[in-house]
């Protein structure tokens, strides 16, 4: 879908520390899998309270191109993945978030979005629907934060060749200008992959809670053991092709015209087989160099690398770049933006790095 009046207003993400692959215990099992360097690890934040120190930063770099008086969002959209990252049941973790914000009592909703890793790229086509439709609204706050760890869910070893990392990220979008216009977005779902992350396991019983180690590794394994790992990489491809094709044909661009496209911190192999070959790219034109410091950090990891963009004088004005969100069930969704402001004053916004940013010619293949 195209959009005409869809603008990006803030964006603001929160790490941990930066910890090196080598200076954790589980690393000798994932090195080679992954290519990974580091992760990001918030040994004392909850993912709840990541994702008010990002938000906090969005509404700050929204201060930055709004004149007068900040407005309050109408519609906040919040979202994590993981159950140690959404702290109590029976309980509104966007509420908690909210609250921390600052942001007063007054018409609106705030709620949960749940496409798992793909809920805040996702979030974006969602909200861009909604405004549409809804000449009363303005305002769209979203957040996502995610703690992970052992031993129920070790940063390294908990799915294959994939490295998970503690994080939250922001995102302000309304209809006046700001950093950035958003000019189309497209989602796309195939449920047929959703057995791929629940393999051969039952529900558990009404009454009971979740606990234990999650076994991500089995039932990806119970799964592909049946239907084989071609049939995913053929699916997966088909979903992510159908977004990008989509999006760009809106946005009226060619694939050579965008200049980044920020995709899921995967292992560098996943990274090649599940989205690299798909879209027939390069890593030089995303963000692999500095996803591979931070890890998989659930639906924030598109945002932390816009931020990281911005925050680093990475992107000018009129560029245009990619946000790429693919979620367990298994959802995809494209959005395509254009940069409307260098970004001054970004730059104390920037996520941290433990080795410094390398230009994209720099970049190993």
């Amino acid at each position: 879908m195209r959009w005409k009046n869809l603008h990006l207003r803030g964006v603001g993400a929160a790490l941990g520390e930066i910890v090196a692959i080598d200076d954790l215990e589980s690393s000798r099992t994932l090195r080679g899998a992954t290519s990974q360097r580091a992760v990001s690890i918030a040994r004392d934040s909850t993912g709840m309270d990541l994702a008010v120190r990002a938000g906090r930063n969005a509404l700050a770099s929204m201060a930055m191109t709004t004149t007068g008086s900040l407005p309050v969002p109408d519609l906040h959209f919040h979202a994590a993945i993981w159950r140690g990252s959404r702290g109590i049941d029976f309980w509104s973790r966007a509420a908690y978030v909210r609250s921390r914000l600052g942001l007063p009592a007054g018409p609106g909703i705030a709620t949960e979005l749940n496409a798992m890793s793909n809920s805040l790229a996702g979030g974006i086509d969602i909200s861009a629907r909604v405004l549409a439709g809804s000449p009363d609204l303005d305002t769209v706050l979203l957040t996502g934060g995610e703690t992970f760890g052992p031993p129920a869910f070790d940063h390294l070893t908990a799915d294959h060749g994939i490295a998970y990392g503690d994080g939250g990220s922001a995102l302000i979008l309304g209809r006046h200008p700001g950093l950035a216009h958003i000019l189309a977005t497209s989602s796309y779902i195939d449920p047929t992959l959703e057995q791929l992350h629940r393999g051969n396991h039952h529900f558990a019983p009404a009454g009971t809670t979740e606990l234990g180690i999650e076994r991500i590794r089995e039932r990806k394994r119970q799964y592909t053991d049946v239907v084989g790992s071609d049939s995913v990489i053929r699916r997966n491809h088909d979903g992510i092709r159908a977004v990008i094709d989509e999006a760009l044909h809106d946005a009226d661009l060619g694939l050579d015209q965008l200049r980044w496209v920020l995709l899921p911190h995967y292992g560098r192999h996943l990274l090649n087989t599940q989205c690299l070959q798909p879209l027939g790219i390069t890593a030089d034109r995303t963000l692999c160099h500095a996803g591979d410091q931070w890890g998989h950090i659930g639906p924030n990891d598109q945002i932390i690398g816009l931020t990281h963009l911005l925050a680093r004088g990475a992107v000018s004005p009129g560029d245009y770049v990619a946000l790429l969100g693919i979620g367990i069930g298994m959802t995809w969704t494209a959005v395509i933006l254009r940069i409307d402001t260098s970004a001054t004053g970004l730059g104390a916004l920037a996520p941290p790095l433990r080795w410094p940013w390398r230009a994209p010619a720099d970049v190993p293949t």
